[in-house]
């Protein structure tokens, strides 16, 4: 068996640099009122606190030393009176504290996620989903916690602590002095294990993370893992990632219990050395029964104070730790944003350029998915896009929906560099219809609407129409308020592929970008998107990449593209005749539809 401790080196070494606590303290800004009340009314319970040893003294003075009854009666009294007022108070300050925390979660997930939504999409190539979610999920519920609890928590013992400092004093100065040994070794413990543990709080979020992330993307393929009987080695991948964040938590109690533990053997010898001297003074007669249990009650909240305060700083490194990777995330800025003063676009034409383009993914400018692309398309124009796969087809879409920008060259729209526009008004004009069909989980009627949110129902029914889908549609027992799983699953292939156009007809856009939408169906599926797709090209500037000639054969025009170059362009007939890799292409093709296969 693996040794968790050795598991936990492996955890990634790149941690992120502490938070300041004035940033930390930013997030709790629009609370501050809330905090605050809660914060008083812990002042309120904290001052019957300090009352408190001092009654319990003279219920022993009644007791032992008077014998008076009825002023041990009084004493009690006045006791359960504050008792009382401290529950009342304790219950509307947790009623406030935590209500408060669930509104700051809620805005800080809601905050996090609203700047990962318009992220560029070459943040999420090297970001797992699942450790994304960890970080809106554990390390918010860290920041929550630290803010409404335990920071309100730490002023409630640093003033419980100067209270009851000053009590002692006044009622006995040595005895108070011998109190104060136990608090120079738990500030220093607290420093020394403060550090241990803010590392290991990182490390432990980013572990869960990992793990986080490893679930998350085996269940979402979960069809696939079955598939090649793979479920096996996915539960051993996912749990080497539990083990790694098992031997960071042992690590972390390790330190954690080290640390409490010393502080309470510190605390409780300076408790038992009062008792001691304090002992010493009652025999001497320079102390009653009662005055020494007030003092030891008074000693002992020292403790509570000095332990908490040591606790809180170790849970402010682990604050920062935790925050550390929040921060991280919302100071990262997506590539692709707004000029400072964009070009206004209302209605385009839809005439597209690529000016010279060069184009690199990541960060080594050498290994170009584009080279030098020049290419002009009018309005209205069917261009299809065909070649080898990596030739920079995608890439060409990529640039058009302004996902990257290129590192040579621009991307024009109505001659207009797309870098002058804003992305939405850009984006508005196209739609999308992948091969890959992505939809989300909840019902047909909300997955058409991502089209275009205010569409009517009319709208809704006739796009579906116009895209042959309102049939099987309708035959659905739910209609357009059917479920259809996640990503889809309820439906086919091909009813996937028609809500996309469906989709793609409610946008009603000036420029159509189609990935072979046909080329993954049975003949009559295709049949019937193929016509759908036709009706939605009519007057409209239309992309095709064409993974099957057969597809390119209807653009206008086509471009055959090559390692990242466009290497010819002409209609079917001229390519065939002039170009070897598209009358390669062809051949290879028609082979395939000889032998039974649809080319």
């Amino acid at each position: 068996m693996s040794d968790p401790f050795r598991d936990a080196e492996e955890i990634r070494d790149d941690l992120a640099p502490p938070a300041d606590l004035k940033r930390i303290l930013g997030l709790a800004r629009p609370y501050v009122g809330s905090l605050i009340a809660a914060t008083s009314l812990m002042l309120i319970g904290t001052a019957i606190g300090l009352v408190t040893p001092r009654v319990a003294g003279g219920v022993v003075d009644a007791a032992l030393v008077d014998g008076n009854l009825d002023r041990l009666n009084r004493i009690v009294s006045a006791l359960i009176a504050l008792f009382a007022a401290l529950g009342v108070t304790t219950y509307v300050e947790h009623y406030v504290l935590r209500t408060t925390g669930a509104r700051m979660l809620l805005d800080l997930r809601h905050h996090l996620f609203d700047h990962l939504a318009v992220l560029s999409p070459d943040f999420y190539e090297n970001r797992p989903v699942g450790e994304l979610l960890s970080r809106m999920g554990t390390d918010l519920g860290q920041v929550q916690a630290s803010l409404t609890n335990r920071i309100p928590s730490g002023i409630s013992a640093v003033l419980r602590f100067i209270g009851t400092l000053a009590i002692l004093l006044v009622l006995q100065t040595k005895l108070t002095l011998v109190a104060l040994i136990v608090v120079p070794p738990v500030v220093l413990l607290a420093v020394y294990f403060g550090r241990k543990l803010e590392r290991l709080s990182q490390q432990e979020r980013d572990a869960t993370a990992a793990a986080g992330a490893r679930a998350e993307e085996t269940l979402s393929g979960i069809r696939t893992v079955q598939a090649f009987q793979r479920e096996g080695e996915e539960v051993r991948r996912y749990f080497g990632k539990l083990r790694s964040l098992l031997g960071v938590q042992i690590r972390n109690a390790h330190v954690e219990g080290a640390f409490s533990g010393t502080v309470q053997f510190a605390a409780y010898s300076a408790f038992a050395v009062v008792m001691w001297y304090g002992g010493r003074l009652m025999l001497d007669g320079a102390l009653t029964p009662g005055e020494l249990t007030s003092f030891l009650l008074y000693t002992f909240s020292i403790a509570v104070s000095v332990g908490t305060l040591g606790s809180l700083y170790a849970a402010f490194r682990e604050l920062r730790g935790s925050s550390a990777r929040i921060f991280q995330l919302l100071d990262t800025l997506p590539t692709i944003s707004d000029p400072e003063h964009p070009v206004p676009l209302r209605d385009a034409r839809g005439e597209l350029r690529l000016d010279h383009v060069d184009f690199a993914y990541g960060d080594d400018p050498e290994r170009l998915a584009l080279r030098d692309v020049d290419l002009v398309i009018e309005p209205g124009e069917v261009v299809g896009l065909v070649g080898p796969s990596g030739a920079g087809k995608s890439t060409v879409f990529n640039l058009l929906l302004r996902y990257h920008d290129p590192v040579a060259g621009n991307v024009q729209l109505d001659g207009i560099d797309l870098r002058h526009l804003r992305v939405d008004d850009v984006r508005r004009h196209i739609a999308v219809v992948p091969q890959d069909i992505f939809l989300m989980s909840g019902s047909i009627e909300e997955n058409l609407r991502i089209g275009r949110l205010d569409a009517s129902d009319d709208e809704i029914r006739r796009a579906a129409e116009m895209a042959g889908a309102a049939e099987f549609i309708e035959r659905l027992p739910d209609g357009y308020g059917s479920e259809i799983g996640q990503r889809g699953v309820r439906l086919s292939g091909g009813q996937r592929q028609r809500l996309a156009i469906a989709r793609a007809f409610l946008r009603d856009p000036t420029i159509l970008l189609l990935d072979e939408a046909t080329s993954a169906l049975d003949p009559d599926s295709e049949q019937r998107v193929q016509e759908a797709l036709t009706e939605l090209m009519k007057g409209r500037t239309t992309l095709v990449i064409a993974h099957r000639l057969v597809t390119a054969r209807r653009a206008d025009r086509i471009l055959v593209f090559d390692d990242g170059r466009i290497v010819a362009s002409g209609t079917h007939d001229e390519l065939y005749e002039a170009n070897e890799l598209y009358r390669r292409y062809w051949t290879l093709q028609s082979m395939q539809f000889q032998e039974g296969t649809s080319p």
